[in-house]
């Protein structure tokens, strides 16, 4: 009897201890056109946004799965409650306040004014392409110099290689790229020494944007920013940073 008792008492402690060291799961919207940073494969989404997001919520002892959907839609069911949390928003005025905010970005990204090669001059600043044909990737946040500017045509298109097509055939005057988008973009689309940089047009930090509709915003919002800490005091986000620029060295 005593031995029944003793083998019941080491059956529980054992499921006690799988239990407490189990991982738990959150799924997370994933940008799936935003290569380096977020993209669909076949294998699943992958990119540098995304491999930080896994890491910091390992910290916490959760894994993610990942949705892998247009930007657009992915932040309009985090507003509306239907999810938890999509990246990578940029954090202006014009979504502020719809959403829950880590206390750290995941990334900056720097984006700049892309020219014809042909085009001689530089753009100093966003006065500069008052009046000029402007080429933008819709349900892109550019920052809110570019976001709220009135001067600029702004001419949408539904993908970065579209606006670099159109810019190439002279239907754009300038189109905005990311950094990352265009070192992966330009020797991926062969066009090296056809298009340049001609000067910076913002600088945005970009985050992953937690639900204030949904009942768990909140509790995944403060796990992902206490595994985020962790990983930048532990070195795996530089580690991260690193990994993907060698690759990008290598064109991916």
């Amino acid at each position: 009897m005593r031995f029944r008792l003793i083998m019941r008492f080491l059956a529980v402690f054992i499921l006690f201890i799988c239990s407490a060291g189990y991982a738990q799961k959150v799924e997370i919207i994933a940008e799936d056109d935003w290569f380096p940073y977020s993209g669909k494969f076949e294998d699943g989404p992958r990119g540098i946004a995304v491999d930080i997001v896994r890491a910091a919520f390992a910290a916490e002892n959760t894994t993610v799965e990942f949705k892998v959907m247009n930007y657009d839609r992915g932040m309009a069911m985090v507003k509306e409650g239907l999810a938890v949390g999509c990246f990578d928003a940029p954090r202006t005025r014009e979504i502020e306040d719809a959403y829950l905010w880590p206390d750290g970005n995941l990334f900056a990204a720097d984006s700049f004014f892309y020219a014809l090669s042909s085009y001689s001059g530089t753009i100093h600043s966003i006065a500069d392409v008052a009046g000029k044909k402007i080429g933008l990737t819709q349900g892109y946040g550019y920052g809110d110099a570019i976001d709220l500017d009135t001067l600029m045509v702004k001419e949408y298109s539904k993908a970065d290689m579209i606006i670099i097509k159109k810019l190439l055939s002279g239907r754009l005057d300038f189109v905005i790229l990311f950094d990352k988008i265009a070192d992966y973009l330009i020797p991926k689309m062969g066009i090296q020494g056809k298009i340049k940089p001609v000067g910076k047009a913002a600088h945005v930090n970009l985050y992953v944007v937690f639900s204030k509709m949904h009942p768990e915003g909140k509790k995944w919002r403060d796990m992902f920013n206490r595994g985020l800490h962790k990983i930048k005091e532990d070195g795996t986000y530089q580690d991260i940073i690193d990994g993907w620029a060698i690759k990008l060295r290598n064109n991916y």
